[in-house]
């Protein structure tokens, strides 16, 4: 039973930072460090008293599993972000030589894997043409037991 309560709170609080943050990066603020600092300072500004101390004290009350859990997606999130971000740079630099030297590695990738397949299916052609079928397997079984039955009589 707790093991159900501590994964409903987990969810909870993995949904909550989820909106928080998917919040923060749509919000006219701006983007990066100073839009969310200002997000949340006017978040703190119009929430009552009586609310902020509820969030403490419920955050208090939660297991140190949660809170390290929390903590954990935390960082991935956080990890996760600073990924896409290092890639939104990277295609923003890119040129228009260096995508279309990617399109082309790509069409000559997609070119060597169709290659393969038909390969592959070729092969498969032989194999079935060379093994017996399962019917004729089930023949020569037949055969085997009849010569084994005469040589005993």
């Amino acid at each position: 039973m707790k093991s159900k309560m501590l994964i409903v709170t987990v969810a909870t609080l993995a949904c909550v930072a989820g909106v928080a943050m998917a919040q923060s990066t749509n919000s006219p603020g701006g983007s990066g460090p100073q839009g969310v600092q200002q997000q949340d300072r006017d978040r703190l500004q119009t929430c009552s008293p009586t609310l902020e101390q509820d969030r403490t004290r419920m955050q208090q009350c939660l297991p140190a599993e949660v809170k390290d859990a929390v903590k954990d997606m935390t960082q991935a999130r956080e990890k996760y972000q600073q990924q896409l971000r290092d890639k939104q740079k990277e295609v923003a630099a890119c040129t228009d030589r260096e995508r279309d030297r990617l399109r082309d590695q790509l069409r000559d990738q997609i070119k060597d894997q169709a290659r393969d397949r038909d390969q592959l299916r070729e092969r498969l052609q032989e194999l079935r043409e060379c093994l017996p079928t399962h019917q004729e397997l089930m023949e020569q079984a037949r055969e085997q037991t009849r010569e084994r039955q005469r040589r005993s009589e």
